[in-house]
């Protein structure tokens, strides 16, 4: 592999880390819910974070090569905004 240096915006990392640690978070909560064997519980979270973290490697490497995730953001609507019709 080719060494060169990585170059990534202050505003995809903010955003990268933001989506990626509540999605991670939410993962670990499930797999807390679902598994009652503790050692079990211990391998699925270890190879999770692994797995997770592997895939915000390809993320920010993919962003060097001009590719970009998309983040869908929903954002709840005040009852003033809901009452307008735009």
């Amino acid at each position: 592999m080719e060494e060169s240096d990585l170059k990534l915006s202050r505003r995809y990392l903010e955003e990268l880390t933001d989506f990626e640690s509540k999605k991670l978070v939410g993962k670990i909560l499930k797999r807390y819910e679902i598994v009652r064997d503790r050692d079990t519980l211990k391998s699925e979270l270890k190879e999770l974070i692994y797995e997770e973290f592997r895939q915000i490697r390809d993320l920010i490497l993919a962003y060097n090569k001009g590719y970009e995730i998309s983040i869908f953001k929903f954002n709840k609507k005040g009852t003033e905004d809901s009452n307008h019709g735009s």
